[in-house]
């Protein structure tokens, strides 16, 4: 069947078909899928890779390769990511397909795949891939507390201005739970963020809606944000009437800083520096601060590799300096946040690329979706306030399963 046939039927169906037969027929063929919404976008996109298995290898945005990145908090080597290839790349409105050459796999996943596509409906039981095993505690309380608290005694101690916390939420998953209605949930919900269903084969399943830009990159800039400090969102007043406490604003202008020491240390002049602005995401807000840089192509993509290199995992997630926080991090979580924090995005599609921050998040596993949160803490934390804050922050994820934390301490 030709690809111009393919499209004429595949038109004629509701986004919500759209999508979910290229998902369906993805995870039929055990290829590696991702769908996603831009902030502000009209219609989910979506890749799809016939490759076995995806490669896994440091970005470099001067190979120019369209693909959706997929990279976790921390990897070896260092920077390497997931790359999901754009074989087949659905647009929001047309199949856009490279057939594949080479191995008898990929031709194979390819038939397979648009055998599937053709096929009269959707799956009746969505399907999802689930990760190997991953140390995935979920802290009580009591647990997190007592985490935030040897934070603030390292911080004291240390004398790093910085560290990240997180937690993991088990939540059971609704009856005849799919995938894709889910993310196509989340981008009703939450116009405003970047919103992902990524799924890997032996990898894992995850779903998400972001409000934190690592990098975008256009025909002329380079875009990268400072976002940190939540609060619940005041459902009376106007997001520039939001007024907010000390701890969060030094922790915002703590990270602020560092993406001005990043660019002073690259020597690009000229820097367009936007807020701090209280931003909407969800049933909380943020401070952010935008910063944009106008480059000749070679120099902005040069940029890019230097923005992955040292700005990753970024201080928002992270602590300063990073790798002192880090260090706190993998030795008193207790658990492998794995792709939460990392990075995803799309790369050289459309002439545009966009890296987010893996934040309001989860991974699928059999019965149960595991949320990711996490707070920033400073020498003016409060360690009970830092908990609410991470509970604020599940509520994001928990809309969509409709369900609420249950705490056992």
């Amino acid at each position: 069947m030709t690809y111009q046939n393919i499209d004429l039927q595949f038109t004629q169906l509701d986004i919500e078909r759209r999508i979910g037969k290229i998902y369906d027929a993805a995870i039929a063929s055990n290829s590696a899928v991702a769908l996603w919404r831009l902030p502000g976008g009209a219609q989910p996109q979506a890749v799809v890779d016939f490759n076995d298995p995806v490669q896994f290898a440091p970005v470099n945005f001067l190979e120019r390769r369209p693909a959706f990145i997929f990279a976790p908090f921390v990897s070896e080597p260092p920077g390497a990511a997931f790359q999901l290839q754009a074989d087949l790349w659905f647009d929001g409105e047309r199949l856009q397909v490279h057939r594949p050459n080479g191995s008898p796999v990929r031709a194979a996943r390819s038939a397979h795949f648009f055998a599937t596509l053709t096929a009269q409906d959707r799956a009746t039981t969505p399907g999802w891939y689930r990760a190997d095993a991953v140390r995935n505690h979920a802290a009580t309380e009591s647990e997190f507390i007592a985490l935030v608290r040897k934070a603030i005694d390292f911080i004291r101690t240390s004398g790093i201005a910085k560290v990240v916390v997180s937690r993991t939420v088990p939540v059971p998953l609704p009856p005849h739970f799919d995938p894709v209605r889910t993310f196509l949930s989340l981008c009703m919900r939450y116009p405003h963020a970047f919103v992902s269903l990524t799924a890997i084969p032996g990898v894992g399943t995850w779903l998400g809606a972001t409000p934190e830009v690592l990098l975008t990159l256009d025909n002329d800039g380079l875009t990268t944000m400072a976002l940190a400090g939540t609060q619940q969102r005041p459902a009376d007043l106007p997001l520039e009437q939001v007024k907010w406490g000390r701890k969060e604003i030094v922790e915002q202008e703590m990270v602020a800083d560092y993406v001005r020491t990043f660019f002073a240390s690259t020597g690009v002049a000229d820097v367009e520096e936007h807020g701090p602005q209280t931003v909407a995401a969800g049933s909380v807000v943020h401070l952010q601060t935008l910063f944009r840089v106008n480059l000749p192509e070679a120099k902005r993509l040069a940029l890019a590799n230097r923005v992955l290199d040292e700005l990753h995992p970024t201080s928002a997630v992270c602590g300063m300096p990073k790798q002192k926080a880090l260090a706190f991090i993998l030795a008193h979580e207790g658990y492998d946040r794995s792709f939460y924090s990392g990075f995803l995005g799309p790369v050289h599609i459309q002439n545009r690329s966009s890296l987010y921050v893996n934040l309001r998040c989860m991974r699928l596993g059999v019965d149960q979706a595991h949320l990711y949160v996490g707070a920033g803490i400073t020498t003016d934390s409060d360690p009970a306030a830092e908990w609410r804050e991470t509970a604020l922050k599940a509520e994001t994820m928990l809309a969509v399963l409709g369900a609420e934390e249950k705490v056992a301490d």
